[in-house]
């Protein structure tokens, strides 16, 4: 493929000239990004009695679930399927999108799936948690520095539609999925595997008129791993997966493209990715309508912009590892649960590897094969582990080298593997949840490691989150 882009300069600069600029908004609690994190951070500190500002850069909200055409919220049950492990806010958008007719359980049978939601009524449905949270909203406005005091941040600086101004705040929670925020404060942070390889992210997109009993996805895969794509010659690199439409069981949302080697917090990459990604997409379309029963399929839309799976994660005074999270570790300061397996995308091709609570590991190949086996070393019969659900601790929200500031969402600090699996919306969600009840409760001018993380849990609690407490 052509090389379409504008490459910086490296060796050159200008100065920038000092200047006065307007304060926005001062406030207890600013946060940055509008996804499911930052959405539940804002709602969390808006009841909590606290004025919250929230910066979004689109004029919606919901990151991934809306932008990026994400439409599955993972469950909210152990693995057992019967015993609650996540609730709060997560559980309340839910049932705001069921009351829509606009989310729908995998399980026919109860609640203990996944949900299939209508990411279009997510943006209503979020819009009415935030405001009625008595959030301010600023939209269609981007993070652009931030004014440093040492160990705290004394200003962000935004810029929107009038221009740039600042926004002063007691806590800075960062939402912004590439800890955007915390790396214009000069901190550290951990990109991706720790080689700079990410997961590669994946641009979603709609299609229509898929018939009854067409060829599934994995047999999609299959097919479509045998041709090389045809703008570059490459084999296709994804693990093809996808969700009937919430209404119309002929629409799916496919995840059907993959870009391999892109950092998506840095603007050369994150444009090759999403460009490459609607080349792709236009030959999978093509592909896909010489399959049966997809041979009348149609574009319904893409994604306004591919979904980012990994980039940058912040130091935490607690990195959240691959162990703890199989082997469901009790943390005294946990502040969120979650079932979702360690899901790590191929960062260097096609494939995509699971490990599971229960022990067991499955690795499904490009051309669509499967290999299952244990982690745990137990022998393929082996009973499954007992572990229900893991946790994510307090510490694994605070960087380590700022006072005033929390993490919430897949930038919080975890590795590699811990990531793959608390990266995902229910979670994100949580983490958001938990930041936004700990920055309502850090006293003017104060630590927020100084923060009681008991007393983040009895907010949490109160507000129907069922934290299974280590005592």
């Amino acid at each position: 493929m052509r090389d379409f882009l504008a490459h910086p300069n490296g060796h050159k600069s200008v100065p920038e000239p000092a200047r006065e600029v307007p304060v926005l908004a001062e406030c207890d609690v600013a946060v940055f990004g509008g996804g499911p994190a930052g959405v539940c951070a804002a709602a969390a500190a808006g009841r909590a009695g606290k004025q919250v500002v929230l910066v979004e850069r689109y004029g919606f909200l919901g990151g991934m679930a809306t932008a990026a055409d994400v439409n599955v919220l993972h469950s909210l049950y152990g693995t057992d399927r019967k015993t609650r492990v996540i609730g709060g806010l997560a559980e309340e958008i839910i049932r705001r999108l069921q009351q829509r007719g606009a989310a729908r359980n995998t399980n026919p049978a109860g609640e203990s799936g996944g949900w299939i939601i209508c990411s279009e009524t997510a943006k209503f449905v979020l819009d009415d948690l935030v405001i009625g949270s008595g959030v301010r909203l600023l939209l269609h406005t981007w993070l652009a520095d931030v004014i440093r005091d040492g160990r705290r941040i004394a200003a962000a600086l935004v810029e929107g539609k009038s221009g740039r101004g600042a926004i002063l705040a007691n806590v800075y929670v960062d939402g912004t999925g590439d800890a955007d925020l915390i790396r214009r404060a000069g901190v550290q942070t951990q990109l991706g595997d720790g080689q700079g390889r990410c997961q590669p992210p994946s641009l979603c997109f709609r299609v229509g008129g898929c018939k009854a009993g067409a060829v599934g996805l994995r047999g999609v895969q299959a097919e479509l791993f045998k041709t090389p794509m045809d703008y570059n010659g490459q084999p296709y690199p994804t693990f093809l997966w996808g969700n009937p439409g919430i209404w119309d069981s002929r629409e799916h949302m496919l995840a059907g493209t993959r870009v391999l080697g892109v950092n998506l917090a840095d603007s050369t990459d994150l444009t090759r990715a999403e460009v490459e990604a609607r080349y792709q997409l236009r030959w999978v379309l093509e592909r896909l309508k010489a399959m049966p029963g997809w041979e009348d399929c149609y574009l319904v839309d893409v994604a306004a912009q591919i979904g980012g799976r990994e980039s940058h994660r912040i130091l935490a005074d607690h990195q959240l590892t691959r162990e703890e999270v199989l082997g469901g570790e009790s943390f005294p300061d946990a502040v969120a649960q979650g079932t979702y397996p360690i899901d790590i995308h191929n960062p260097e091709g096609p494939g995509i590897l699971f490990e599971h609570l229960d022990g067991t590991w499955n690795r499904i190949g490009g051309d669509g094969s499967s290999q299952q086996g244990r982690w745990d070393g137990q022998p393929a019969g082996a009973p499954p582990r007992g572990t229900l659900c893991y946790q994510v601790p307090y510490r694994s929200l605070v960087p380590r080298d700022l006072d005033n500031v929390l993490a919430a969402g897949r930038c919080a600090g975890a590795n590699h593997d811990a990531a793959g699996a608390i990266r995902v919306m229910v979670n994100c969600m949580q983490l958001g949840q938990a930041a936004g009840a700990a920055a309502a409760i850090t006293p003017p001018g104060a630590s927020v490691r100084q923060v009681d993380a008991g007393q983040v849990q009895e907010r949490l609690i109160e507000d129907d989150v069922p934290l299974r407490l280590a005592r």
